[in-house]
């Protein structure tokens, strides 16, 4: 179908490509180098990115839901494919018949997993922030390796996510919770032994048992300070319409927005909160003709810009300019970096290129 509507978001499959490659050189070791790409790989989209990670040497996959899980396996017959959040007892067989490797957290879930012949499982060790909760003492821990040791199932790995990696005193807390519960096992038997993430990997050293590492949104060079990855994502539209208020005249719903000066130039730019474009961008900055305008008002399909005499019908407005915008959005709207992105539903054509 043909697309009417200028807005786009812009996805470089050569960057996210040639940023794996630099990963994988930078950071050698590791036998597994898992791109991370839940929530439709975080926003952008389709099989053409995963190929570009594939492409530059990843070698695993991990998602989040049984559904992403299954749709990945549709297209990578025999890729491995972690689902990182612990599943139905119901959904355990499915995992089997598909060949997915399955989470799990606490005692309950380990009962349910082990009684599932076939099934790889993989504990995920709670650091001490963890949001699937999990035993951060020896007892525990132990608890859940026995019922899996002992059971129908193939215990295959373990895995640690941090939650402040910038903080050193919290992560390496986190690794040694790790180390305490896991003192004793012969972690050299397990498939997979997991505690670098996106965040940790640039920071911390390699520790020698661990043999993968989770790449998630440093391959598509979000919340990243390391100057050889490229961008890769960007958010365009064009200007629809530009007309004038005079002051005291409001625009949108509820009086959005109040001009207060004696004429004020307004763009309008096809976009809104039903595209996921949300309110909450009000007040931050885009860009056009490299100048930074506001947004004073979003509805759901337009958003206004408070621009000025150089603004003009057609002109391309980057709503996200780049990878370092982002982490600008993300401080404006108080959400995590990848949020915006992720909040961009379908509605948004994606156009991809190879740079």
């Amino acid at each position: 179908m043909e697309i009417y509507r200028p807005t786009k978001a812009t996805i470089d499959l050569g960057a996210i490509r040639r940023n794996t490659q630099h990963l994988i050189k930078k950071y050698p070791g590791y036998r597994y180098y898992m791109a991370v790409v839940k929530a439709d790989c975080y926003g952008y989209r389709g099989t053409r990115v995963i190929d570009a990670m594939l492409n530059g040497g990843a070698n695993s996959l991990a998602v989040s839901l049984v559904e992403e899980g299954l749709a990945l396996r549709s297209a990578y017959s025999d890729i491995p494919i972690l689902l990182f959040t612990p599943v139905q007892k119901s959904a355990l067989p499915v995992l089997v018949q598909n060949n997915l490797w399955t989470t799990v957290a606490t005692a309950e879930q380990a009962l349910d997993a082990a009684e599932i012949s076939g099934l790889n499982v993989l504990i995920r060790i709670n650091g001490g922030s963890d949001i699937l909760g999990g035993p951060t003492c020896r007892t525990g821990f132990e608890e859940i390796w026995n019922i899996l040791q002992n059971g129908k199932c193939k215990l295959i790995g373990v895995y640690l996510h941090s939650y402040n990696a910038e903080n050193a005193a919290d992560t390496l807390d986190e690794y040694a919770v790790f180390e305490k519960l896991t003192a004793g096992v012969d972690l050299s038997q397990l498939e997979i032994v997991s505690i670098s993430n996106s965040l940790t990997l640039p920071r911390y050293k390699k520790i020698p048992c661990c043999n993968a590492c989770r790449l998630g949104n440093i391959l598509y060079n979000i919340e990243s300070k390391d100057p050889a990855l490229e961008n890769t994502f960007q958010l365009t539209s064009q200007v629809l319409s530009v007309f004038t208020i005079c002051k005291g005249q409001s625009v949108a719903y509820g009086h959005a927005y109040t001009a207060s000066t004696e004429q004020e130039r307004i763009a309008a730019v096809p976009i809104g909160f039903g595209d996921g474009f949300s309110k909450t961008n009000i007040g931050r900055s885009v860009f056009i003709h490299g100048r930074r305008y506001q947004i004073v008002a979003v509805t759901m399909d337009i958003t206004l810009i408070l621009a000025d005499d150089s603004v003009q019908n057609g002109d391309t407005c980057y709503l996200i300019r780049d990878n370092h915008h982002l982490e600008e959005i993300a401080s404006h709207i108080h959400g995590a970096t990848e949020e915006a992105i992720c909040a961009l539903n379908k509605r948004v054509t994606r156009e991809y290129l190879d740079s």
